[in-house]
Formats: structure tokens, C-alpha cells, sequence
């Protein structure tokens, strides 16, 4: 005779230790405001400071956080803090939900007062010397109350803060479509303003300043200051020198400030975009050297997120963009 199954004994698959709804009773946004001040900061004493607290408060904030998150999100050590594996994970999460509680702030002093808010824009070379300054200008006669952070860096950096929300804005040469990850370029969208091209130029003092006709062979013994080949103008540098070659004697750099210095006072020769050439060959620091054959710097715009509309401060940045835009694209 059979022996009648044994019951089955096996326990209940156990319930998660964290919900949707759980996290929202628990957490506070000071919680988070104070994790990624004390991220930012790399100590408790200096996250105090920012944020107007006593250490001890900072520190009992950040137990009763790690007791609801289930485990610790900072090392402590003699010279501060670092994240753990888990606060590593928590941050970015952290910063999403604080970028959209700025939003929510700036929307409703938005529409109470219609010109107050912050825009925090992310910007690229192409940008910051012609475009840039001009919409901050403009913005500044519409709305002078409405703050504007400014950040530089590369696209590989500014993509991924803007998809996070952590900008409202990257301003520059607008990248193609496989130059940005999948996942982000479902989130953004692109708006060309005009067309940049590249420009050679000298120092004032250089002495073919003011030469009036001058081949690309008579350079190729210089020095030369060109893009990083990660830059939107990469393709039209090489177009540009062709068969000859990329110079042996090179500096790849897309920072204004060195190019500058390394151009004064030196034999160096340098591609920049035209907007930044004209602006510093108008201020006597640069020549712009009379080089044919040259390409396209590129499209020159701003990118947002797609999948939110942005704040009124941030509409008002925009228009003042594309006002900056026309007018410099007329001169293109």
C-alpha cells in the first residue's frame, strides 16, 4: 500500500523587505537632502556646515536612514566618510527625487511670481563663448531674478546628469544619434540653432597674423592646439588636414582658458569654433587666420528631457536661447 504524501512543509516565499509604500512612510526628503549633502561633502562636520545643523543631528539623521534602508551607507574613517556599496546605489536615486523636488519648488514660485526659479545648464565649448553669454543676457532683461548655474564638461558627462534631472539644459554642439546611450537618447531631444564651422587662428602677436592668404602646408610645421577626438568637430579635424595628417606636434584640448594661454605669446596655431574665434579676435587676444578648406564645427543647439516639461524658468532660458540662436545663425 502507498504511503500517503508528506504535506508540504516548505515556507511562504518571504515578503520584500521594502515597498513603494513602505519607503514613503518611512523616508523624509531632509533624509535625502542630508545623504547627498554628506555624499557632496565627504564629511559630517562639513555636511553640517552647508546645511546649517549640528553635526550630532546630521549624524542621527543618517542612522535613522541607514535603519530604514537596511544597512549602512557610509564608511567612517579619521579623514570622513565614503560611500558603501549600498549608498552607492541609493544615490542616484536620492539626487532624482531631489532634482524633481527643485522642480516642484521652482514651478509653483513660478507661477506665483512668473519670473523666479533656477536653470542649471550644462555647456560645451561651442557654447560658452558666443551663444551662451548672449542668452544669459537676454534672460537676465526678461527675468533677473531667475539664477543660472553653469556647468562645463564633455557630452559623455552631461548627458547622464541631464536623463538623472540633475540639468535642465546642455547647450553646444549637438551630438549624433550614435554618440549618445539608448537608454538616454529615448529620454532627450535636441533642437538645432545654427550651424558652427571651425576657424584657425593665432595669437594677436603671432606673425602670420596678418597675413592675408595662407595654405594649410606653411602650418603644418607648428605647433597645433586641436579638439579631443571625442569632441563633435573630431570628423571635420580630420576631413580637414586629409592626406596630410594629423600634425605630429599636436595638443588635443577643448578647454578655452588653455587654449588661450598656450596661444599667447607662442608659435602655436589652433582649429577653434568660429563663434569663439570672432569673440576673441574682437577683444584683440586672437587672429583669425584666412585657412580654406576647413568643414563644419557642427549643429549648434541645446538638448532636454523629452519625457518632462520643463519648468517656467527654464522656458524662459530656452526662448532666450533661441533668440541667441537666430541672431547667430544670421551671421553664419
Amino acid at each position: 500500500m502507498a504511503e500517503p504524501d508528506a504535506p508540504d512543509t516548505a515556507a511562504p516565499p518571504a515578503r520584500p523587505a521594502h515597498s513603494r509604500a513602505s519607503l514613503a512612510r518611512r523616508l523624509r526628503l531632509q533624509q535625502l537632502m542630508i545623504f547627498e549633502q554628506v555624499r557632496a561633502s565627504g564629511s559630517l562636520l562639513a555636511a553640517a556646515g552647508e546645511l546649517a545643523m549640528t553635526q550630532p543631528a546630521i549624524s542621527k539623521a543618517l542612522r535613522e536612514l541607514e535603519s530604514q534602508v537596511g544597512g549602512a551607507l557610509f564608511v567612517r574613517g579619521k579623514r570622513g566618510v565614503t560611500p558603501t556599496e549600498l549608498g552607492r546605489r541609493f544615490e542616484p536615486h536620492a539626487a532624482s527625487m531631489l532634482a524633481e523636488l527643485r522642480l516642484l519648488a521652482e514651478t509653483l514660485n513660478a507661477t506665483q511670481a512668473g519670473t523666479r526659479g533656477q536653470v542649471v545648464v550644462g555647456t560645451l565649448i561651442s557654447a560658452s563663448a558666443a551663444l551662451l553669454p548672449e542668452a544669459i543676457e537676454r534672460l537676465r532683461r526678461a527675468a533677473p531674478d531667475v539664477v543660472v548655474s553653469v556647468r562645463v564638461g564633455p557630452n559623455t558627462l552631461l548627458f547622464p546628469l541631464l536623463a538623472r534631472g540633475e540639468l535642465d539644459v546642455v547647450v553646444g554642439a549637438l551630438p549624433g544619434a550614435a554618440a549618445v546611450a539608448g537608454a538616454e537618447a529615448a529620454r532627450l531631444a535636441s533642437r538645432p540653432l545654427y550651424d558652427e564651422a571651425l576657424r584657425v587662428v593665432v595669437g594677436a602677436q603671432h606673425p602670420l597674423a596678418r597675413r592675408r592668404k595662407l595654405a594649410l602646408a606653411e602650418l603644418m610645421a607648428l605647433d597645433w592646439i586641436v579638439p579631443t577626438p571625442d569632441s563633435m568637430a573630431w570628423p571635420s579635424v580630420r576631413a580637414f588636414f586629409g592626406a596630410a595628417g594629423l600634425p605630429a606636434r599636436r595638443t588635443e584640448s577643448v578647454s578655452i582658458l588653455t587654449n588661450l594661454a598656450l596661444l599667447a605669446g607662442s608659435a602655436r596655431v589652433a582649429l577653434m569654433p568660429q563663434a569663439a574665434a570672432e569673440r576673441f579676435a574682437q577683444g584683440g587676444q586672437l587672429a583669425v587666420l584666412p585657412v580654406r578648406g576647413l568643414g563644419a564645427f557642427g549643429a549648434v543647439g541645446y538638448t532636454v528631457r523629452a519625457d518632462r516639461a520643463p519648468s517656467a524658468a527654464t522656458e524662459r532660458f530656452l526662448a532666450a536661447l533661441r533668440a541667441a540662436g537666430e541672431r547667430l545663425g544670421r551671421g553664419r
